[in-house]
């Protein structure tokens, strides 16, 4: 979308949202969730809405989610759903996002309305939003000012404090804006790793039955296809691990002819339940592993055109030393040899919410007690 045309649009979207909200009231009981990362709706969303009521049955809960590609022909798909959500961004209390959506961002909302950004990670390891503007992997100048990219947010959901200015340079928000109470997703993975693997395991009983799992999970590159998935498929001997996939699912990954699992109706943060290793390369999913102690393993296939076209926050090789490799044959020879738990534990110190497993509470105590969400 060109930047005019991102101006275009705001300025229909500015008068018909006026429209609604002269015909509409604000319900001091109705919270709504938009995300654009996927067609289902998204694990955060789901357990922070069986949270909020479970508290409060009363709760009116409205759930927005599709997956946008940023091809020009999903407007005529998307561009409903944005009037949708305008609706429901006009009478709810609360909306919680989890990623940037639209209508949040250019309009301007009553206040009543109290905006958290539950961002998909527990962490800022690549550099995305603001911190992009500019490059190749991110947004123009020009069309992020005229769709006000991550404007308007009461608050982000945050993991460790040691990301904090990395989500002030992305979301452009203060350190009283910034929510440390971590992922409602790090609960899910510390309270149901047994109940979720059974699952895995009942729907391939052959995975990791007589091999250890290897999970190959890379983040989205905007306009590329990701090739690490074929040079791992090639360096690594199958005969002796069972590699599993997972592509983002805005990802054109080139996916290998050697015999792996997708296991599509599971996400990666569920496999990390099964998996003996996971191979990644500036995904937040490193830190979601973390959680579960799973050896993990950077693969930079491209660090320097990464760091040119993207960027990261942090130095993975001072991070994570003797994990992290650009050549996939080193990289197998790693994940054959004695892994250094020692340094996942430092990293996992370093780089995780201190204490894990009350974030869904402790984020349902905000939206309620400070978000204005009301109980009756």
């Amino acid at each position: 979308m060109s930047g005019w045309s991102a101006r275009t649009m705001r300025g229909l979207l500015v008068a018909l949202y006026g429209a609604i909200k002269l015909v509409t009231r604000p319900r001091a009981n109705k919270i709504v969730f938009l995300g654009r990362r996927m067609d289902r709706m998204p694990l955060d969303f789901r357990l922070l809405m069986d949270e909020v009521r479970r508290r409060e049955p009363g709760i009116e809960t409205v759930v927005i989610s599709r997956l946008v590609k940023g091809d020009s022909n999903e407007l005529f798909t998307f561009v409903p759903l944005l009037v949708r959500s305008m609706y429901h961004l006009a009478t709810a209390r609360v909306a919680v996002l989890d990623s940037y959506w639209p209508t949040v961002s250019m309009l301007n909302h009553r206040g009543s309305l109290t905006v958290y950004q539950l961002w998909h990670s527990l962490g800022k390891i690549k550099q995305s939003g603001k911190q992009a503007i500019g490059r190749a992997g991110g947004r123009s100048a020009e069309v992020a000012r005229a769709m006000r990219m991550h404007e308007g947010y009461d608050y982000v959901v945050a993991g460790a404090e040691v990301w904090n200015p990395f989500y002030r340079a992305s979301f452009g928000v203060d350190d009283a804006q910034i929510l440390n109470l971590g992922q409602p997703r790090a609960d899910y993975l510390l309270h149901d790793r047994d109940r979720v693997a059974a699952r895995i395991r009942s729907a391939y009983p052959r995975l990791g039955r007589d091999k250890p799992v290897v999970l190959y999970v890379p983040t989205f590159r905007r306009g590329e296809r990701g090739t690490g998935a074929l040079k791992l498929a090639t360096a690594l001997d199958l005969d002796r691990y069972d590699l599993v996939i997972k592509k983002h699912d805005s990802d054109d990954l080139l996916e290998p002819p050697q015999a792996h699992f997708t296991c599509d109706e599971f996400t990666g943060t569920q496999l990390l339940t099964v998996a003996d290793y996971i191979v990644t390369d500036y995904s937040s999913i490193a830190l979601e592993a973390a959680i579960l102690d799973v050896r993990t393993f950077y693969f930079l296939y491209d660090y320097e055109h990464y760091l040119a076209n993207n960027g990261v926050n942090i130095d993975l090789y001072a991070e994570m030393p003797g994990c992290v490799f650009q050549r996939a044959d080193e990289l197998v020879g790693a994940i054959d040899g004695v892994y250094p738990d020692d340094v996942l534990a430092a990293y996992k110190r370093k780089f995780l919410f201190p204490d894990p497993g009350h974030s869904t509470r402790d984020l349902t105590d905000h939206i309620f007690e400070v978000g204005g969400l009301c109980r009756r």
